[in-house]
């Protein structure tokens, strides 16, 4: 049956419109009542209204907000997309002039991953615009015939879906309604990003008084539920859905209706799907800071998710999210979007000398206080005692118009609403402004909490010195090596000039002899030879430990780290991967290396006796 507010086409079946929410239980299903006549007429109508320019072939498809026609334009003999207003929604004036203004923004924008408008137009009750053809499929076509992406094809997406976002932000527009039926291919396999500003024009008038939410609330962000103010960060967790749908096959939140599926998205922590492979384990922690509930701790622009994806120019070591996914703790304020697209405000000119103003003011108050104060002036600034705090913004005067579903689920908070996006972000710079203030190669500062002492610790196998580095931004995997703990591994993102802290939650590990002995040195774990109990001098193998790699070797192994226990006879009476490599024969080599090795035995008051040891095992080319 077809939703009588929005026009989604929806199985017979459902109580809730899947696009915009309403309740269909009282909707009778169009096979029971509609005449085939009405296709046709439809049909008819639309040829009739366009058919000096444009040549009617067939109906594509049809959603929330318009009905889709392949033709033919016969001046210039090229096949068209012509996308159309539903009907029941062209007698509204007001969303009809909002659809078109939003239509003629969209067509400013030119990119190669954002879909061209040639024209928009109105004939009689034919509300239009004219786009180019694309010959692939939508990624939900393709979702929905293959179930699953690989993780490179993901990142393929996301890059190009990135990119062409970065531009729409820096030309000053939120999409707003970022999912897979947006995200098309053509012939070539590029992806390509549709209907910019479709959802702006549905964001005020009738079509929101009720709380309704254009397009399916299953790619919202948790700020967009909340009806607060949004910038391109929004886009981004909303393409973070989509790569989660392609990697797992399903939506991360689902519900009865979208009601319940914003509250989850508010409210409920990412989960976290199987994963069985490296690159898969890499895709999921981009997508998990792509979903951070909080803007802040998302990727900061589409240009630096790029650069993430692309990091080190290929994926052996994508970076981890370190941004909580899990849920805000308060829902104050809470309300469900109803709009889903705006234009983020231009930096004007008056406003940068404005800044350098405020910017010189500062300076020269800071050298007043310096002068004045003197040394512990100096010193004070210096340590951080003396600071600058940047001013918070005012509430808008303005206001969210109508009711909205989160306002319904939470109207008994007695919360205001929030305030008008516009104004919001006028008061507030637009990402592009804000990333300028930052050069892309800034690096960003990794900090490291809960080393054991003595661990080892490498970023992509290079150490990584003390608990805090300045590193280049990109992605990296994390390696700690300590004693009397579990091998510890995960992946981290450095964006530029910000600060990244990795809290470490290293597992004790206990390790018995196989013969059953269960003394104080026998069992390796985290108080092994504490005070030098067991041993005053660790084992040392008489042979070095490199194992040659063949010339021809596509993939360069890195070092594996085993734990031997030596007896006291110099003999390797056991051998377990401590520290695995990249490839899974480099660590059989290195085992099958440390079973003949003879050692020099660890030495216990000037006698021989029986001790663990962590041995690496390098890789050489002969």
């Amino acid at each position: 049956m077809y939703c009588s507010r929005c026009g989604t086409q929806n199985d017979d079946a459902s109580k809730f419109c899947r696009s915009c929410g309403l309740d269909l239980s009282h909707t009778t299903p169009v096979a029971a009542v509609r005449d085939p006549q009405v296709d046709v007429t439809e049909l008819d109508l639309v040829r009739e209204q366009l058919k000096d320019e444009y040549e009617i072939v067939d109906e594509l498809g049809r959603g929330g907000m318009a009905i889709v026609f392949k033709a033919r334009e016969k001046q210039l003999e090229r096949d068209v997309a012509i996308k159309v207003l539903p009907f029941s929604l062209a007698f509204d004036k007001e969303f009809v002039e909002r659809f078109q203004r939003e239509a003629r923004t969209s067509a400013k924008l030119e990119h190669p991953s954002i879909i061209p408008i040639y024209r928009v137009g109105k004939s009689g009750r034919v509300i239009y615009f004219v786009m180019k053809f694309l010959r692939g499929k939508p990624l939900s076509s393709v979702l929905a015939a293959r179930g699953t992406l690989p993780p490179a094809e993901i990142r393929q997406i996301l890059v190009q879906v990135a990119r062409a976002l970065a531009y729409a932000h820096k030309s000053g527009i939120v999409h707003r309604d970022i999912k897979p039926d947006n995200i098309m291919f053509d012939e070539h396999g590029l992806a390509v990003v549709t209907d910019f500003g479709i959802a702006k024009a549905a964001s005020g008038g009738k079509l929101t008084g009720t709380g309704m939410s254009i397009g399916t609330p299953h790619y919202m962000s948790p700020e967009q539920a909340r009806a607060q103010a949004l910038d391109g960060r929004s886009d981004i967790y909303s393409l973070g859905v989509v790569a989660y749908q392609s990697l797992t096959g399903r939506v991360p939140f689902d519900g009865e209706d979208s009601f319940s599926i914003g509250y989850k998205h508010i409210m409920e922590e990412v989960p976290t799907p199987p994963l069985e492979t490296y690159d898969q384990r890499t895709v999921f922690e981009i997508i998990r800071k792509m979903m951070a509930k909080s803007p802040d701790e998302r990727f900061q622009s589409a240009d630096d998710l790029v650069q993430a994806l692309e990091a080190g120019g290929g994926f052996a070591a994508v970076g981890l999210a370190t941004a909580a996914t899990k849920a805000i703790p308060s829902l104050a304020g809470v309300r469900l979007a109803s709009a889903l697209t705006t234009p983020l405000p231009r930096v004007s000119g008056a406003d940068d000398h404005h800044k350098r103003s405020v910017a010189a003011g500062i300076a020269l108050w800071v050298v007043v206080v310096a002068i004045g104060l003197g040394a512990p002036g100096l010193y004070a600034y210096k340590k951080g005692l003396l600071f600058f705090a940047r001013g918070t913004p005012g509430d808008s005067a303005s206001r969210v118009a109508g009711d909205t579903l989160a306002q319904r689920l939470l109207s008994d908070t007695g919360t205001a609403p929030a305030a008008d996006t516009a104004a919001h972000a006028a008061a507030n710079p637009p990402d592009a402004a804000r990333a300028r203030l930052v050069p892309p190669g800034t690096p960003g500062r990794l900090t490291l909490q809960g080393l054991p002492s003595g661990a080892r610790v490498t970023l992509n196998g290079m150490p990584f010195r003390g608990l805090q580095q300045d590193v280049p931004p990109g992605t990296y995997t994390l390696a700690v090596r300590a004693g009397g703990f579990a091998p510890y591994d995960r992946l981290v993102v450095v964006l530029p000039g910000a600060p990244s802290t990795v809290r470490l939650e290293l597992q004790p590990l206990t390790v018995s002899r196989e013969d059953g002995k269960t003394g104080p040195c026998d069992q390796y774990g985290p108080a092994y030879n504490q005070d030098n109990l067991c041993f005053d001098t660790r084992p040392v193998p008489l042979s070095p430990t490199r194992i040659p790699v063949p010339a021809d070797a596509t993939i360069f192994p890195r070092q594996a780290i085993l734990l031997i226990l030596v007896s006291r006879e110099g003999a390797t009476l056991e051998a377990r991967v401590f520290g695995p490599s990249n490839l899974d024969t480099f660590n059989n080599e290195a085992l099958d290396m440390a079973k003949n090795l003879r050692w020099n035995p660890a030495q216990k008051n000037g006698e021989p006796v029986d001790a663990w040891v962590q041995w690496p095992f390098q890789p050489v080319r002969p």
